[in-house]
């Protein structure tokens, strides 16, 4: 059966599916991606390969996984005759990107809902991330990705100290089938150049992040749940004990986790004498 004559696929609600349809915007998408040339690109969530086909000019070999079975034996049966396109059947969120055989890789992709911001902050954490990400994700996690000291977020901690984001332009619900409910717009990262000590220090930070946010309403001290002292510690950093977690900066992020660690030592080491 060919591909026209199939009864048309049904997007699954539960994997947030919603296929990007306006081929105007997909090659938007493609030219924001500033692929280099030679470029090897990991899409995530190809769905109907609309994308896919529109990344072709702009780079030498497009990987293109899907979790849908049926969308997969689609997409294969379109692209069977070109050689730069290799259909994945997989979960992007359980696929080891080492088993496709690519070291330097970009993401262009429309991520689903239900899973972008998972997906995201995997892809950056990984030990070897891309060499730059444009993802589709809805507004609002793009502007807690982007958001600066006031409305900071645990997500926007991470994306910072992994990457520098860049927020291109929004895409209306129109462009969707099915509509959704919620704008969405383009972000572009690049991960940054990190050494052992430059992870090891924001791994310190992401933690401390990790901990305050998660009671944000409470006042630092008392959202990181720290041993007795970590008001002063923070005093002693130059940071207010009393402010909110979203208020932080990166640096300041920084001096929270020194402080946490200082004063963690100096609990062990009493403890230790005693």
């Amino acid at each position: 059966m060919r591909v026209s004559d199939r009864p048309a696929f049904r997007p699954s609600r539960r994997r947030g599916q919603n296929f990007l349809v306006d081929r105007g915007i997909q090659r938007r998408i493609a030219q924001a991606a500033q692929l280099p040339p030679a470029a090897v690109v990991l899409e995530i969530g190809a769905g109907t390969g609309l994308l896919t086909e529109a990344l072709r000019p702009f780079a030498s070999r497009v990987i293109a996984v899907e979790v849908e079975r049926e969308l997969t034996g689609q997409l294969r049966e379109r692209f069977v005759d070109d050689d730069s396109i290799t259909v994945v059947n997989a979960d992007a969120l359980a696929l080891d990107i080492a088993t496709l055989g690519v070291s330097d890789y970009h993401v262009v992709a429309n991520l689903p809902f239900s899973v972008g911001t998972r997906l995201l902050v995997e892809l950056l954490e990984s030990p070897a991330p891309p060499l730059s990400l444009t993802v589709l994700l809805q507004r609002d996690v793009v502007e807690r990705a982007c958001a600066s000291p006031g409305e900071m977020r645990l997500l926007s901690v991470i994306v910072q100290s992994l990457a520098e984001p860049r927020r291109l332009f929004d895409i209306p619900p129109g462009a969707f089938r099915p509509r959704p409910k919620v704008t969405s717009t383009l972000l572009r990262l690049k991960p940054r150049p990190l050494d052992a000590p430059d992870r090891d220090r924001i791994s310190r930070r992401i933690a401390a992040a990790r901990r305050a946010f998660g009671q944000p309403r409470k006042q630092l001290a008392n959202a990181l749940g720290a041993p007795a002292g970590i008001a002063a510690a923070l005093q002693g950093r130059g940071i207010d004990p009393k402010r909110r977690p979203e208020t932080l900066s990166l640096e300041e992020w920084d001096a929270v986790a020194n402080a946490r660690a200082c004063l963690e030592t100096t609990v062990t080491t009493a403890s230790l004498a005693t």
